[in-house]
């Protein structure tokens, strides 16, 4: 197999330094997490106005700014499950559980299987990680990415696992745990039927499917194929990774709309420090890039927005990128 070189390894002193680094006060920051939120909100509220129209193309419109919603909505959720969005913790978790009500996800679900992807990212016991070795269906799976119509890593390896997080998580679940599930599915469902009987059942059906698979081919080429896809430690780790061994199966790219998409495209540098903002994390890479650029030339790639990665190597990762 190709690439046999060590993943380099930043010690425990140097990610002391790096997180000071990161924490230190940033003034005449940009307010990117608000111009996300309004930006998502104009898109959206684009995305339903047009189904006012009479013409024919008005789901197709509504259902494409509608995705573009969703995608920052996703974003925002995911900082939200981190406790980063604001200070606040509570307003982070109902900012957070309102968000999941328009993307379909149950919130709680997300944030406890976000939790265990970033516990135990490299492992297999990770709920997002590409299976390894010979899976039924892998051919299929295959044609299907081949196809570039159809999210399926970004369906089978980020919505499903969390979405069905608090279900599958054995020896963890509670009656309490349970109803809270099923309450949040409830709201969601309960929301998107509000919005059918106002905007008309048919055509909002049409909408928000056509909205969920615009935000999910986004997610998918922009942040599924070039995350983790593809990428192993040196060795197929059992045991849990620090944050600081991480950079080895997790990926960055470049993007000029980063700060819009709150900088998760500098996904090696969130796995590294997680518990810092997403504002902070330019900052990170700064630091890294002046000490310790190896740890991020290990695996990143600079790929424009909806560039494709020439071998995603679901089935077969590696340590490192050795398809560049």
């Amino acid at each position: 197999m190709a690439g046999e070189s060590l993943c380099p390894v930043l010690t425990s002193q140097e990610h002391r330094q790096l997180l000071n680094h990161a924490k230190a006060v940033d003034h005449g920051r940009i307010p990117w997490g608000l111009l996300t939120l309004m930006t998502a909100v104009c898109f959206a509220a684009a995305g339903y106005g047009v189904l006012r129209w009479l013409h024919s193309g008005a789901i197709a419109v509504g259902a494409l700014l509608l995705g573009f919603a969703m995608l920052l909505l996703q974003i925002l959720m995911h900082e939200c499950a981190h406790g980063t969005s604001t200070r606040h913790r509570r307003l982070n978790t109902v900012a957070g559980w309102l968000i999941g009500l328009w993307v379909l996800t149950p919130f709680f679900s997300f944030r406890r299987g976000h939790v265990a992807h970033h516990r135990h990212a490299g492992t297999v016991h990770d709920p997002t990680a590409a299976p390894r070795g010979s899976q039924r269906g892998q051919r299929i799976v295959e044609l299907l990415i081949r196809s570039r119509l159809v999210p399926v890593l970004y369906l089978g390896g980020v919505f499903w696992p969390y979405f069905t997080f608090d279900l599958r998580s054995e020896g963890r679940r509670s009656p309490k745990r349970l109803a809270l599930y099923a309450f949040n599915l409830a709201s969601i469902a309960g929301l998107h039927l509000v919005l059918a009987w106002q905007l008309g059942a048919a055509r909002y059906a049409l909408l928000l499917a056509g909205a969920f698979w615009v935000s999910a081919m986004l997610y998918e080429y922009l942040f599924t194929q070039n995350q983790h896809i593809g990428l192993l430690p040196d060795s197929p780790q059992e045991r849990d990774c620090h944050s600081r061994d991480q950079h080895g199966f997790s990926r960055s790219i470049r993007l000029k709309c980063g700060g819009l998409l709150l900088y998760f495209n500098l996904h090696k540098e969130h796995h590294i420090c997680p518990q810092v903002p997403y504002r902070s994390l330019p900052r990170v890479h700064a630091w890294l890039q002046r000490h310790r650029p190896d740890i991020l030339d290990f695996t990143s790639h600079e790929l424009g927005i909806l560039s494709r990665r020439r071998n995603l190597r679901v089935y077969a990762p590696t340590a490192g990128d050795h398809d560049s």
